[in-house]
């Protein structure tokens, strides 16, 4: 039997790391328990991961690791293998065989996006990472080809290797009673455009919000509804909102639950994703997987991950972006086909086909 770590780090906080986190967790448990053991490791106060049904122990920090590697001892002699579903600089002096998930390059593209020093950081420890790590995995191939040409890294060594949404999500996806409570509960039309995001730059909020007002303009009875918490670019956003006279037609819900989170999905009548940076978009996914119409960015892997089962806008354009909600709003059989289309895409990204692929990994790590 082989005992394989996992260094789960990812937060609430977070975002989409923790809900990538978890879907991993959720595959590699669907594992023969006769060929493969697993155990958490994570920070003492994190409690993300208690009730997922693996044996949990503490994360040590960095420098604790390194002194004990200093003096030829290694903090994980009970497992054989380390997977990271999130980059963790232990890594580094775990003393064995890992793979990581390199999710994006982001401060190549948005140096604006982040400070100098995190800049620096991003750049040196992905550095060492890419180097030391037996696989990297990422999940798009334009992820892919940036970790070539960034960290000149042999393509042979990266996984592309797209992770579902969460069980947890998809098993909520039919229940009618929770799309009505939850319609009730945040008093929700019956049409609405959902874009569940947290507030952070990149994530294009503010021009999301001009656009929905072009939308307004011929729909003033639409409704836009957000989640996330109030951080970041949210004071600017809202104010946006109440200087167009957006505010009863926006609707802040902050962070909700999977099961809720699912009838949102259900219940929308379009998923939009303006972001201007993403190596994959879960939503996306998610909304594939609740069988709601997709209209989204046109920039970076977006394209790649979406093919024809969305329709793509320049998420720089106001106007576009407009016009491709527009045309989703008004006609039911696009979006009918764009939604049967994204449901084939979901076929061959099972929950059982991405345990093998990580067992793939696991297995031939040296």
């Amino acid at each position: 039997m082989m005992k394989v770590g996992i260094i789960a780090t990812a937060r609430e906080k977070n975002g989409g790391t923790l809900l990538y986190t978890l879907s991993m967790i959720s595959a590699l448990s669907r594992l023969p328990s006769h060929r493969y053991q697993f155990v958490i490791f994570t920070q003492t106060d994190n409690h993300e991961y208690d009730a997922l049904g693996l044996p949990v122990e503490p994360l040590p920090n960095l420098w604790s690791v390194l002194v004990k590697r200093l003096i030829g001892r290694d903090y994980f002699t009970d497992v054989d293998k380390v997977i990271s579903p999130v980059y963790s600089m232990t890594l580094l002096v775990c003393g064995r065989p890992y793979a990581f998930t390199l999710h994006d390059l982001q401060e190549k593209y948005y140096p604006e996006n982040f400070g100098r020093l995190t800049r620096i950081w991003r750049s040196l420890s992905n550095s060492l990472l890419t180097r030391k790590a037996a696989c990297i995995i990422c999940e798009s191939m334009f992820v892919q080809r940036d970790i070539v040409k960034f960290f000149g890294v042999p393509e042979k060594k990266i996984a592309v290797v797209p992770a579902p949404p969460i069980a947890m999500l998809c098993e909520s996806a039919n229940n009618e009673s929770d799309a009505l409570v939850v319609r009730q509960k945040f008093d929700l039309p019956l049409q609405y455009i959902f874009y569940p995001a947290q507030f952070w730059p990149h994530k294009n909020h503010l021009r999301l919000i001009e656009a929905f007002g072009m939308v307004c303009q011929q729909y003033p009875d639409s409704c836009l509804v957000l989640t996330g918490k109030k951080r970041d670019e949210y004071e600017r956003i809202f104010a946006l909102v109440h200087k167009l006279g957006l505010h009863s037609r926006v609707r802040h819900i902050g962070y909700v639950e999977q099961a809720e989170l699912a009838a949102l999905y259900r219940g929308a009548t379009i998923v939009a994703i303006p972001t201007l940076f993403e190596s994959i978009s879960i939503p996306v996914y998610e909304a594939f997987s609740m069988k709601t119409a997709v209209c989204a960015s046109n920039v970076v892997a977006l394209p790649e991950q979406i093919g024809d089962a969305g329709l793509l806008f320049d998420p720089l354009s106001v106007s576009d972006m407009a016009d491709k909600i527009l045309q989703l709003w008004r006609d039911p059989a696009l979006r009918i086909s764009l939604i049967e289309r994204g449901t084939q895409r979901m076929a061959s990204m099972t929950h059982a086909q991405y345990a093998e692929r990580l067992a793939q990994i696991i297995y031939v790590m040296e």
